[in-house]
């Protein structure tokens, strides 16, 4: 786990952070299996799985431009009131034995809109009270946070519901959301100085404010080949979601080897976290985030040839751990380039692009695997294949100019412009795009 940054109550705020990503791991099993105990429905407890997906489709582009004009502080503390909210509910339903799936799928919605939400305004936030390296230990942490939620998460769950029972995952899963706002209370008091939103102007001006996020985004030449570059590798990435049917049909390999091959995933990606401030001091950006993206399709073809399950586990935690730290340097580069005005926008913008071409991407791999007759390493080295050809391409056309921006240090306060979206020119233009 990275260090965390010890400046004014920043400490104390990443921690409540990390706190409510690990709810947000509890949530990734709690919900399905509340649904399944009440219905014994597994078509209904695999529908409970997929809200959150959902909700960052439904809301994912709205949620810019909302949090461009409000302060993003009071997002954050809305979303963890609601969540608690959800959870307290849900909690109850548990307890009362409620068998409403409608109302449990419905809340899972609302919960996972206001994570879509929090997310967005949860970059602002941090780039408003985060500056140069500690911006970067900070995205650090809260990626290991959240690689570790996904790894622990649904482990707690399991052990709680085993031991004192379902209804006590829930409640500590709204506990995390409480701890989360207790520290935002703090941050925000001193960090609100340091937001300048556009405030609520008239409705009839949020499509014009939207499409100007847009425009920004389609004018930065770096933002537009990290964001393609991003595109190729989920799509690619589409075939990880193979790795468990891998190891169990393909290589028919016991319950706990098959945990192993997916810890092995975990564990990459709190690595990733963890080294991803020293590799970006050492190195230039742009060079590094592609070079990771080429390590990403070397395990993806090392997966396709894994003849064991340690082979195939130990090629997972190389894959994850790329990809965690190339989503590490896009998102500091992205908080840094991007106008404080345009931030929510543009975040919001590339993050619904980019998570909805990973369904596709899986969609596509399991379709190859069928018709190599339930064989999944044709898809694994098609996807390195096609990430092997498109970094290079794209490094080539959009990305080599950009190749010496470094990370430059984040200006507090408004930005220029902060009051209108007329004059957008960051630093990192100036100097190098």
């Amino acid at each position: 786990m990275v260090a965390l940054i010890r400046v004014g109550g920043t400490r104390l705020f990443v921690a409540g952070q990390a706190v409510s990503l690990l709810g947000d791991g509890l949530a990734i099993l709690a919900i399905p299996l509340l649904v399944l105990e009440l219905t014994h429905n597994p078509a209904a407890a695999a529908l409970a799985s997929v809200p959150r997906a959902v909700g960052y489709l439904v809301a994912g582009l709205p949620a810019g431009p909302l949090i461009d004009r409000a302060n993003p502080w009071h997002v954050l503390i809305a979303a963890d009131i609601v969540r608690v909210a959800i959870f307290a509910t849900l909690f109850g339903l548990s307890v009362s034995g409620s068998d409403s799936v409608g109302v449990i799928l419905t809340l899972a919605f609302i919960s996972g809109v206001a994570g879509v939400f929090f997310e967005t305004a949860l970059a602002v936030a941090v780039r408003d009270l985060c500056r140069d390296r500690e911006l970067v230990r900070a995205n650090s942490f809260l990626e290991s946070a959240s690689q570790s939620s996904i790894l622990l998460g649904p482990m707690a769950v399991g052990l709680l519901a085993v031991s004192v029972g379902l209804g006590a995952a829930l409640l500590v899963n709204a506990g995390t959301f409480v701890v989360s706002l207790a520290t935002l209370w703090g941050a925000s008091r001193r960090a609100t100085r340091m937001s300048d939103p556009h405030g609520w102007a008239p409705w009839r001006q949020f499509g014009a404010e939207f499409r100007n996020g847009l425009r920004y985004l389609a004018a930065t030449s770096i933002l537009v080949s990290l964001a393609v570059l991003a595109v190729v590798a989920n799509l690619c990435l589409g075939a990880a979601t193979l790795v468990v049917f891998f190891a169990r049909d393909y290589l028919s390999a016991a319950p706990w080897l098959v945990g192993l091959v997916v810890a092995g995933g975990g564990l990459g990606g709190v690595l990733g976290a963890a080294t991803a401030p020293a590799l970006i001091a050492r190195f230039h950006p742009v060079p590094l985030c592609v070079a990771a993206t080429l390590v990403t399709g070397v395990a993806l073809a090392s997966v396709g040839l894994a003849p064991t399950v340690w082979w195939l586990a130990a090629s997972n935690l190389v894959l994850v751990w790329s990809d965690v730290l190339a989503s590490i340097v896009v998102r500091t580069l992205r908080q840094q380039i991007v106008p404080r005005a345009l931030l929510g926008r543009v975040t919001s913008a590339v993050r619904w692009v980019v998570l909805a071409t990973t369904p596709l991407g899986a969609v596509l791999a399991g379709l190859l695997t069928q018709l190599a007759e339930n064989d999944p390493r044709p898809a694994f080295l098609v996807a390195a294949a096609l990430l092997g050809v498109s970094t290079p391409a794209i490094w080539a056309v959009g990305l080599r100019r950009h190749r010496n921006t470094p990370m430059l240090p984040v200006r507090h306060g408004p930005s220029p412009g902060a009051s209108s979206d007329r004059s957008t020119t960051s630093l990192v233009e100036r100097r190098s795009l």
